[in-house]
């Protein structure tokens, strides 16, 4: 039995080491330090464009490891204060990896082309009435390394963690009903948050980016609570992130996160 299981959870709801603070804190944490990010990238990159807002948001995938990194923190601080590390919320195994990763590997076909693709492709035809505009316009070649090496990889570290690994067992312990803490944390929280990255006032934009975010959120979270380790939805994550940036360069509207 790990420490993240529901029975050691319970535990700390029990002897008050967990609170509703945690989890709130979590859920809406990605979605604030993406708006303040955007804001500083304006302010310091940008400033004097007549559009730095949305240039700046074009380099979401480049700050967001800057989002990845307060919520790494914040994990590491909220997990101390339950007695516990921030990798004891994957469940990590070193016997495990390697069939972990197989899973991921094998989860990935389906999840991608069944649900990814295909939601995102009708959610774009019920809001725009076609293609959804693309993304990344302004990013260089250099913006655009980073978002295909280096980003998929911490980004789907951090985020697993913050609302798989983190808020998804803890809303479920707090409510005692494991269907209300996937659509609260799942369908609600973690779909939100793409609205977010990169934020604009356009709300066709922002629906968009939500209701295509929430079917795969809501897969996620469920196959979470099946297996209760997370280096098999890293692996999902981390191919569809790079799919993603890849069908930017050849179909500029394509997105993902």
């Amino acid at each position: 039995m790990t420490v993240n299981s529901p029975a050691e959870i319970q535990k700390r709801v029990s002897a008050g080491k967990i609170t509703w603070a945690g989890p709130l804190i979590m859920l809406v944490a990605r979605s604030v330090l993406a708006v303040i990010c955007q804001a500083l990238v304006a302010a310091i990159f940008f400033a004097g464009s007549a559009d730095a807002w949305n240039e700046a948001g074009d380099w979401w995938r480049a700050y967001g490891t800057v989002i990845d990194a307060g919520c790494i923190v914040l994990l590491v601080w909220l997990a101390r204060r339950e007695g516990i590390r921030l990798f004891d919320l994957g469940s990590y195994s070193r016997e495990r990896w390697l069939r972990d990763v197989l899973i991921g590997l094998g989860l990935f076909v389906p999840v991608f082309l069944l649900l990814f693709v295909p939601t995102g492709v009708l959610t774009a035809l019920a809001i725009y009435g076609g293609s959804a505009p693309g993304q990344m316009n302004t990013v260089t070649m250099v913006g655009f390394l980073y978002s295909l090496i280096i980003w998929p990889v911490i980004w789907a570290f951090a985020e697993d963690n913050t609302y798989a690994g983190y808020s998804l067992p803890r809303v479920e312990a707090l409510t005692g009903r494991k269907w209300l803490a996937v659509v609260v944390v799942g369908g609600f929280f973690w779909a939100l948050q793409h609205s977010f990255m990169p934020f604009t006032l356009e709300w066709r934009h922002f629906v968009y980016r939500f209701v295509s975010s929430a079917p795969l959120a809501i897969v996620l979270c469920w196959l979470y609570l099946r297996q209760r380790r997370l280096l098999p939805m890293h692996v999902i994550h981390w191919l569809a992130n790079t799919v993603g940036v890849l069908m930017i360069m050849l179909m500029p509207a394509a997105g993902g996160g």
